[in-house]
């Protein structure tokens, strides 16, 4: 037996703790970890690896911002658990926006696959770094920024994001802000509004489907 520090040789072998791979089992009666737990190896195909769900566009049409999030996350995607990774596709409409979100957990590439998207981030000191993308352009946000896309162009346009994390978080900054209960009162003085109505209407107005 080779000693590699604590671990051991043998350990790999018996496929415990260096498994290349980890196709997630996600039966209801399979034992929660941290992630998922394996499939029975003898059961994983090539099928397991391969994911077709972005070859069908996303509806634009009932996110109220004309912009549509398709993920390919380990629940969609059993194949990516343990291995870090988060794939989406991101239809836009003309003039469509990907609301102001955070990924507390994950650093995020954007690849124009088609149009013209303009994108950018809020690094931590309060700097906005924003560019005009073409298709074939990257774009990258750093791990917890905030960061938003709109189509620009005059067609439709399509972006394929990657994320280094299996569990990335999404969080959108209207819906944390606006519909997380903080007492109006602390609202109406962090943004300058002096009526309860006026932020009655800001909270009307946050397109649901991104909560």
């Amino acid at each position: 037996m080779v000693s590699f520090g604590i671990f051991s040789l043998s350990v790999c072998l018996n496929h415990i703790l260096c498994n290349d791979f980890c196709v997630a089992d996600l039966s209801p009666s399979a034992p929660r970890v941290n992630g998922f737990p394996c499939k029975d190896r003898a059961n994983v195909t090539s099928k397991d690896f391969l994911f077709t769900d972005f070859r069908t566009a996303g509806n634009v049409s009932v996110t109220g911002t004309n912009a549509y999030p398709s993920f390919g996350t380990v629940l969609e995607y059993p194949a990516l658990n343990t291995l870090g990774i988060t794939h989406v596709r991101l239809d836009f409409g003309i003039g469509g926006v990907v609301p102001p979100h955070t990924h507390p957990f994950a650093s995020e590439t954007l690849f124009v696959v088609k149009g013209s998207i303009y994108t950018g981030f809020i690094s931590f000191d309060g700097v906005l770094y924003a560019e005009t993308l073409q298709q074939g352009d990257i774009y990258i946000f750093p791990k917890g920024t905030l960061h938003f896309q709109i189509n620009v162009g005059t067609g439709p346009a399509i972006s394929f994001n990657s994320l280094n994390s299996q569990a990335p978080g999404f969080l959108v900054a209207a819906n944390q802000l606006l519909l997380s209960n903080i007492p109006a009162a602390v609202l109406e003085s962090s943004l300058g509004i002096s009526k309860a109505k006026d932020l009655n209407l800001l909270e009307a107005s946050v397109p649901p489907f991104w909560g």
